[in-house]
């Protein structure tokens, strides 16, 4: 059965890996005119298991799961486990007169992570879209000589990550962690000016960006936890102690009350009285010990994580040229008179900015698990080849909880299914027209555990709003559904027993 499991779980994970890779290189996964800004629309580091829960990460640890939004919580698994998510993004655009619906499908995320030394010393790898480009706008305008100009925006491509995370116990409270990340992919932007006019020449502009270099983020940990000090396996040795000597007593009194010896009666009676006085002693210890495990059920993790300010190495290509349509009912064939302007391979840098967050996440058992997170960017240094994009400093702050009824039911299933609520507020990077877009959202998330097969299906759907109708901006409202999967094996583990 073990082996007929681990067969499952490595020909799911080669097929999911292979999905996800042809998925990543053939994705445009935004529809976002506000995606022209910057490296475009950022993607959220986390997991279905994070956005169930408002996005939180910075306090989040488990044996079974991966968080990839602290690198310390690589220092808390067990297991060998595999995460790999699809996401699925419904969107309506609207402006103060019109409204346009879209979608998008893309690798939300893969992600392989093994203990080295179990829940001391984790590693891990995989693969993640770091930014998405995907827009199409169309403006019609007047100019000064009454001529009609068509002006198209459109942009494709994005940025992806691949990652190695390594966390690992300071102490017994404290954990750390880094993650090594090599950000690549291409950002395209395209610019048309054409007029009604077919005597007058339109003008293109295509800019394109190839970005490869590597990016850092560090993270801390610090668990309370009593737990660890305060096993459950005591409880049944007083336990067992206790019954057998209930039922030494029965027996004592059993003959006590039969026997027409004396002596045999006094013997009898002066046992049953000291085993009276060591039971209530051992029921006292019992008591101490149920009382420090309920005290240690509780556990309380505060997390940090700091990515460092980062320039990435780009290489710059331009092509500008004024053209004809050939034949302007079907604009099929295109006649190029000159061109204005051709780089290719110009060096150059993208600065990003520094991150830093912090969260907090509490848990009682299995049951309860409640965080918060707050991540901060400074967005104002933001430059390209120089350039800035008139960004500012950005914020987020969100919060949830997962309740699993009884994980260990055995005659309900419903019971043993995790269920997550969570929201989230940010003020983003974008300011236009002397407005920063702010953004908020609500989430609730679903863990359905696969029982014998170390599988965990995840799902999660999240609704939100960026942006606004006034002065002249475009409100953005999104329904983002995640489905992932968790799998759990016994890869690079020592046995205890031949």
């Amino acid at each position: 059965m073990m082996l007929r499991s681990r067969s499952f779980c490595f020909l799911l994970f080669v097929g999911l890996f292979l999905l996800s890779f042809q998925a990543i290189q053939a994705q445009n996964a935004s529809s976002s005119p506000y995606s022209r800004f910057g490296i475009g629309d950022l993607q959220f580091n986390g997991l279905a298991r994070n956005n169930g829960m408002g996005g939180i990460a910075q306090g989040l640890q488990h044996q079974y799961y991966l968080n990839l939004g602290n690198p310390a919580s690589f220092s808390a698994i067990s297991m060998t486990t595999y995460e790999v998510g699809m996401n699925l993004t419904l969107n309506q655009f609207e402006t103060s007169s019109i409204k346009q619906q879209s979608h998008t499908t893309s690798l939300g995320y893969f992600a392989f992570g093994f203990p080295v030394k179990s829940k001391k010393w984790g590693l891990g790898f995989g693969l993640l879209p770091y930014s998405n480009v995907g827009y199409s706008i169309t403006d019609k305008r007047t100019n000064v000589l009454n001529s009609i100009e068509l002006h198209t925006y459109k942009g494709s491509g994005g940025l992806n990550q691949f990652f190695f995370a390594n966390g690992f116990s300071l102490s017994k409270k404290l954990s750390a962690g880094f993650t090594a990340s090599y950000l690549f992919g291409v950002l395209e932007q395209n610019r048309t000016v054409e007029f009604e006019d077919p005597t007058y020449f339109n003008t293109q502009l295509t800019n394109s960006t190839a970005v490869g270099w590597f990016h850092f983020n560090l993270g801390l940990q610090y668990t309370m936890d009593s737990l660890r000090i305060s096993p459950s396996d005591s409880i049944k040795m007083f336990d067992h102690l206790l019954e057998v000597s209930r039922d030494s007593m029965c027996e004592l009194n059993h003959l006590r009350k039969n026997t027409s010896d004396s002596l045999i009666r006094t013997d009898c009676e002066r046992k049953i009285s000291e085993m009276t006085v060591q039971n209530k002693n051992t029921a006292k210890l019992r008591s101490n010990v149920v009382h420090r495990h309920d005290k240690g059920d509780w556990g309380l993790t505060f997390g940090v994580t700091v990515a460092p300010s980062a320039s990435l190495r780009a290489r710059n290509s331009t092509l500008a040229y004024n053209f004809k349509y050939f034949d302007y009912t079907t604009k099929d064939q295109v006649l190029v008179r000159d061109t204005v302007l051709n780089t290719e391979g110009e060096k150059g840098t993208i600065k990003l900015p520094l991150s830093l967050g912090v969260g907090i996440a509490a848990k009682k058992g299995n049951q309860w698990l409640i965080g918060a997170d707050f991540n901060l960017q400074n967005w104002k240094d933001y430059s390209a080849f120089g350039q800035n994009d008139s960004l500012s400093d950005s914020w987020r702050v969100g919060a949830g909880v997962q309740f699993t009824p009884n994980d260990r039911a055995l005659k309900s299933y419903l019971k043993v299914v995790q269920y997550r609520i969570g929201v989230h507020y940010a003020q983003t990077f974008l300011q236009l027209n002397q407005t920063q877009l702010n953004e908020t959202g609500v989430s609730l998330g679903l863990g359905f555990p696969i029982r014998r097969a170390g599988t965990t299906v995840q799902f999660s759907a999240e609704a939100g709003s960026r942006g606004t109708t006034e002065n002249n901006l475009i409100r953005e409202k999104y329904i983002r559904f995640t489905l992932g999967f968790t799998l759990n094996d016994r890869w690079f583990l020592k046995p205890k027993y031949d």
